[in-house]
């Protein structure tokens, strides 16, 4: 399954040179995957959260523009 991901916030931080990336895709069963990933000089990081399905189908955030 290939899920298109929305980017909702996406930071840098000049002194520590540290970048967080947040997307937001919608899964087939209706529901959302919100992945969040932290790069750093040092290493990659990545957290996945499912949210279950609303009777709302509107995104959960505004994508970036």
């Amino acid at each position: 399954m290939k899920l298109v991901y929305d980017v909702i916030e996406d930071a840098y931080d000049d002194t520590t040179h540290i970048r967080t990336m947040t997307e937001q895709a919608q899964t087939p069963s209706g529901g959302w995957l919100i992945r969040t990933t932290l790069y750093s000089p040092h290493h990659i990081s990545m957290n996945v959260t499912h949210l279950c399905k609303k009777k709302k189908k509107k995104k959960m955030y505004d994508a970036l523009r």
